[in-house]
Formats: C-alpha cells, sequence, structure tokens
C-alpha cells in the first residue's frame, strides 16, 4: 500500500506520550454513489451512511461497495441542506444537520435492522455566529467514556465567519459549548469541513478543504472551559501525491482506520492505521 507523500515522514507540531500522533497509510478508495456527497459516518458491520445536500436519503454503502437508500423523513422537498451526519450506536440516534436552516434532527435508527428511520426530534442550533450559508459543516457523536464533560456530546463544526468547534448535549438541549482552539489549530485549518472521533484515543480528527489537511487534536478541560490542543496536522493527497479536492467529510471504523470523502466524486478514500 502506497504511503501518503509528506505523512509519514512529517514531525507532528505537538505530541506527548499521552497524547501520540496517529499514523496511516492509503489503502484504497470506495465509491458511494450520491452526488454531492456531504459527509459519511461509518456503521457496524464494515458499513457506511451518507449523506449530501441534495438528497432527503440516507445511502447506506457496504465495504463491498453495495448500496442502500433509505428516505429521512421531515426534508422539506428539493435541497435537503444535509452537511453533517452522525450515529449513536448505543441508543440508535441518528443525527443530521441542516446549514441553512440551523436544524439539528435526531432519528430512533438502529443501523442493524432494515427499517426506515424515523423521525424522533428536531432542534434549532442557537447561538452560531456568522452568515446562515457558513453554519454546521461537520457532525460527530462523541461517547461520554472520551467526552471532557464526562457526558455523550454531539461535536459541531461551523465552516467559518467565524470558524467554530462546539459541543451540545446529544438531547439537543442548551447553546452550544464552544471549544477554545488553540491558535496553532487555526493556522493549519482555514476552514472546517469535517470532523470525526477517533474510536481508540477520544482524540478528534478535524479537517479543512481549503488546506487539504487533517488536524488531530486533544480536548482537556480546564475549569468551565474545554480547550481544544493541536496534537498534529498532516496533508491529505491521494495515491498521486496530489491534495485531495473538496474533503466533507471523516469517520473512523472499529478497527481505527480513517475514511475521507471528498465530494465532487463521491469518494471515500481509506487510510490504514499503522
Amino acid at each position: 500500500m502506497p504511503r501518503i507523500s509528506g505523512w509519514n515522514a512529517a514531525t507532528p507540531r505537538r505530541s506527548a506520550p499521552e497524547t501520540a500522533a496517529a499514523r496511516f497509510e492509503l489503502a484504497g478508495t470506495l465509491k458511494t454513489g450520491l452526488a454531492e456527497a456531504s459527509d459519511v459516518v461509518a456503521l457496524p458491520g464494515g458499513r457506511f451512511a451518507v449523506v449530501g445536500d441534495k438528497s432527503d436519503h440516507l445511502v447506506i454503502v457496504g465495504s463491498d461497495g453495495k448500496r442502500t437508500s433509505l428516505e429521512l423523513p421531515g426534508l422539506k422537498n428539493g435541497k435537503s441542506q444535509l452537511e453533517g451526519v452522525a450515529y449513536d450506536p448505543v441508543r440508535h440516534h441518528l443525527f443530521v444537520s441542516r446549514e441553512e436552516s440551523r436544524e439539528l434532527l435526531r432519528y430512533e435508527w438502529d443501523a442493524n435492522k432494515k427499517d426506515a428511520p424515523v423521525l424522533e426530534k428536531r432542534f434549532e442550533l442557537d447561538g452560531l455566529e456568522g452568515p446562515g450559508n457558513k453554519g454546521v459543516e461537520g457532525l460527530a457523536y462523541m461517547p461520554g467514556e472520551v467526552s471532557p464533560t464526562g457526558q455523550p456530546q454531539l461535536l459541531l463544526a461551523k465552516e467559518g465567519k467565524p470558524q467554530e468547534l462546539s459541543l451540545i448535549g446529544d438531547g439537543g438541549k442548551g447553546k452550544p459549548l464552544a471549544v477554545k482552539l488553540e491558535r496553532e489549530v487555526l493556522a493549519v485549518c482555514r476552514d472546517f469541513s469535517a470532523v470525526t472521533v477517533d474510536p481508540r484515543t477520544g482524540h478528534l480528527f478535524l479537517s479543512s478543504d481549503e488546506s487539504a489537511t487533517v488536524a488531530q487534536i486533544k480536548l482537556v478541560r480546564d475549569g468551565d472551559q474545554v480547550l481544544g490542543k493541536l496534537v498534529q496536522s498532516f496533508p491529505l493527497r491521494d495515491e498521486k501525491g496530489k491534495p485531495l479536492d473538496r474533503v466533507e467529510g471523516l469517520t473512523f471504523n472499529e478497527k481505527g482506520d480513517l475514511f475521507v470523502l471528498t465530494e465532487n466524486n463521491g469518494k471515500l478514500h481509506q487510510l490504514n492505521r499503522k
């Protein structure tokens, strides 16, 4: 398997024994079949759920490339605005975020069954600054055992004007709690396009479409604040060494391998953990 140019040899910007920088190598691609795909989340059994901002369906992609489609109730006809997707495998909740309307929808859905998602709750994402077209671009579920609050949380990555990373209870109550990011994070990510949680360490992986970069971040509780400390950053490149274009989604599978979703071609790029 080819190594990504400039990745494995790079020195992390910041690391310590308890915040070791992860290492990956490119291992191939998988087509999702969804035009203008906007986010992805790994499911049990090696499958993936993918959403797009012009589709009102959830596309399920198997490791063999086989695809099925499930309707997501509660979305208006036409442009769905879906930019984020997350899954809670314990409570069997599927979450999707809508950018312009700044909504979060929660569905009852067991990924191990063939039943369609059932819309359970819809709530507004209050407290986000900036224009509506610079809303939540990335969404991830953080289990309580790795959360800095000790409770299950949803991570919201806002694209820009201003860039924001925030936490909100998975019940949707209260205003989002902004994560205070180190300047080094903002220096390597000119915008935020996706976020996911490493199941091995609880670290965040935050992508920048404009920078074609991923930042590995450790969250630390500091009184009433949550700080985001940079562990490392690395470029996202294809098998030819070219920067990946239009990175829109990140997710980890159960083994800790990282998958990167690119929008224009709807591909998942698999990066195996070393």
